[in-house]
């Protein structure tokens, strides 16, 4: 892979990682790329770095001390407050790589406030804020969304969850993206119940954020394990994104929080240039 340069230097300081998050499998979950800085960099220094590598996720890095460290995610458009697999492939470099003991946990500073992450017998465990749901109406705006009949609707605190009536329905489902545009929140989640040893399935779409369809979201699983919780009275779950490519998440509701638990692979890794 060609390496960047983004500058003046001539020595190697940053370091950058392409993951693959929520399998097992290379090629398969949701790939991010992490970015490991070991200076400064303005903000519009990764913005740039993000649409150069053109991944849903660029997770940028920096340490403060211990096993605390400042974590940022930029889509190829534009910053965003939360993600989850740009968060487990981070805590997975950092432990992968040697920056930080497994048997320690990372602390991430973000703006969504402070995120937790330990690891558990080679998993990865996330700890986010849970995103509570509330019933909704049924809207001429979100029936424009997809041809498909709505079971139910959701708003989760920043996006809509629609619940389709089996998971062919949510594997089959071509969003109009354009009506997607027009509504409030990132994107929007559509949902049914699960099969064989899913308690549901799930697509996100968020294409006013740079990302037609993302292949596994740990922020909208922060919505649909409130959801889902409602419905099947219940508190741990194992759920699947039915994407292009795939990816599997357990949950765990703990009070306001929920654990989002995966697995995550490198692909690549390399340096920046100065």
């Amino acid at each position: 892979m060609k390496l960047l340069n983004l500058g003046m230097g001539r020595h190697m300081n940053s370091q950058f990682y392409f993951i693959n998050a929520f399998t097992k499998e290379k090629f398969k979950g949701n790939p991010a790329a992490i970015v490991f800085l070991r200076e400064k960099r303005s903000e519009e220094w990764m913005k740039y770095l993000a649409k150069e590598l053109n991944q849903p996720i660029t997770a940028f890095i920096s340490k403060e001390n211990g096993n605390n460290y400042q974590l940022r995610w930029f889509t190829p458009t534009k910053e965003i407050d939360l993600c989850g697999h740009g968060t487990l492939g981070a805590a997975h470099i950092l432990w992968s790589e040697g920056f930080s003991s497994s048997e320690s946990t990372i602390n991430f500073y973000t703006q969504s406030g402070l995120l937790q992450t330990e690891l558990s017998e080679q998993q990865i465990i996330l700890k986010f804020n849970l995103k509570e749901s509330t019933q909704t109406e049924v809207t001429e705006k979100l029936k424009r969304v997809i041809d498909f009949h709505i079971k139910n609707a959701a708003w989760a605190e920043d996006r809509y969850i629609l619940e389709l009536e089996n998971h062919d329905m949510v594997h089959n489902v071509m969003p109009n993206l354009d009506a997607i545009r027009e509504l409030e929140g990132p994107g929007i989640i559509i949902t049914s119940r699960g099969s064989d040893k899913y308690d549901f399935v799930s697509r996100y779409f968020a294409p006013k954020i740079g990302i037609n369809e993302d292949y596994v979201t740990g922020s909208a699983h922060c919505a649909l394990a409130s959801y889902w919780s409602g419905l099947l009275n219940k508190k741990e779950f194992t759920a699947y994104q039915d994407s292009e490519r795939g990816g599997e998440i357990k949950l765990k509701i703990k009070g306001e929080k929920v654990e989002l638990i995966g697995d995550c692979v490198t692909l690549l890794k390399g340096h920046l240039y100065n």
